[in-house]
């Protein structure tokens, strides 16, 4: 699939139909080029198909919902062989499953993505303040986000600070923590007021940029070739034994490559039913988590331990989902949890379209008995 990166725009109907091995960069660029833009992840070498197929999520969830909540027509290979077309009104039940339920329903070699006018300038980047402060900012990121317009995405994240170009010297490797900062808007001085009023940042990129500068930002985050492991929770609110639990694990890290990430979710996809698409979990409004990353002579013991003890304590402010995507090493009961109240009906659907649980190398959702 590496190879089918073709990504065609149609600008009069708002669609783009993407081949399976392009990433989201790829996509980005070929839309931002007509200032058109689907929901998409926020990492630009991650692939479309398995963000897609996921639920996939955002800086745009908040205005547009899932990913699959914009995806408009799937053409798939299933196990049998066929070539099929999938919709909301063609093999409308295999379309559902596809909307959430991974790579257990068949190979998918085109997707078709509605769009929306973004860009392609939009308001972004990064305020950041020391890590003594971090109970404070934590409370503030609380008071913006849960009053935000949709068009405004904020994502808090507690780490050393990077030896990046934009980082004062002085504040290399000492903690931090950080807003990542996408405003969508027309009116980005209102909308991000109160965190400008948040004196003394050690840390302040933000400004008009271009939307597809903002989608690779957190690239240089995600290197190659260091070994990870991460948890994550999806949550309804942001409670104070929360905040502190978050704080506390983002403050013990144990590898100056990890961070503790809190990101803004909810709007559009509060608006849809349970049952809308398989990806369900539509009482989410943030998902945090804390993903250990560390240098492949390192022991993987402590990392994985650190990401653990504090999953672990944030565990019990979850809505009791999670993130298909984010999933390494869980059980099937971490699975089931993920699906919800649309765990039994996958199942149905798996054994519909493939009995004999060819696709099985994935997150599995095994056919229903």
């Amino acid at each position: 699939m590496s190879l089918m990166r073709a990504v065609r725009v149609d600008v009069g109907k708002r669609l783009a139909r993407v081949q399976p091995g392009c990433v989201l960069g790829d996509v980005d660029g070929a839309t931002q080029a007509h200032g058109l833009a689907t929901v998409l992840g926020f990492v630009s070498e991650t692939g479309a198909a398995g963000l897609t197929l996921g639920g996939g999520w955002g800086y745009l969830t908040r205005r547009f919902g899932w990913t699959v909540d914009n995806l408009h027509e799937v053409e798939i290979v299933t196990a049998d062989g066929e070539v099929r077309r999938a919709d909301a009104d063609t093999n409308a039940d295999l379309f559902w499953a596809l909307r959430g339920g991974g790579g257990n329903f068949g190979v998918v070699t085109r997707f078709t993505y509605r769009l929306h006018e973004i860009g392609p300038r939009v308001t972004g980047g990064l305020l950041a303040w020391s890590a003594e402060r971090g109970a404070e900012i934590l409370r503030a990121y609380r008071h913006v986000t849960t009053a935000a317009p949709p068009e405004l995405t904020l994502a808090a994240v507690v780490r050393r600070a990077p030896p990046a170009p934009f980082v004062p010297e002085a504040w290399r490797g000492k903690p931090i923590v950080a807003i990542v900062v996408c405003y969508t808007g027309n009116d980005p001085d209102r909308a991000l007021a109160p965190l400008r009023a948040l004196p003394e940042p050690v840390v302040d990129t933000v400004g008009a940029m271009p939307y597809v500068a903002l989608q690779s930002m957190l690239k240089a985050n995600e290197p190659k070739g260091p070994h990870r492991y991460w948890k994550t929770e999806f949550l309804p609110e942001l409670a104070d034994g929360f905040l502190d639990a978050f704080l506390r694990g983002g403050l013990s890290l144990t590898s100056p490559m990890s961070q503790s990430v809190l990101f803004h979710l909810g709007g559009a996809l509060n608006e849809r039913a349970p049952d809308d698409g398989a990806v369900g979990n539509r009482d989410a409004r943030y998902i945090a988590g804390f993903s250990g990353t560390w240098p492949p002579n390192d022991a993987a013991d402590p990392h994985i331990a650190w990401v653990r003890r504090s999953w672990e304590a944030i565990r019990p402010y979850s809505t009791g989902g999670n993130y298909v995507n984010f999933q390494l090493h869980d059980d099937d009961g971490r699975l089931r949890a993920a699906y919800g109240v649309n765990w039994e009906r996958l199942r149905r659907m798996k054994g519909r379209y493939d009995p004999d649980n060819f696709f099985r190398a994935n997150r599995n959702i095994a056919p229903d008995d």
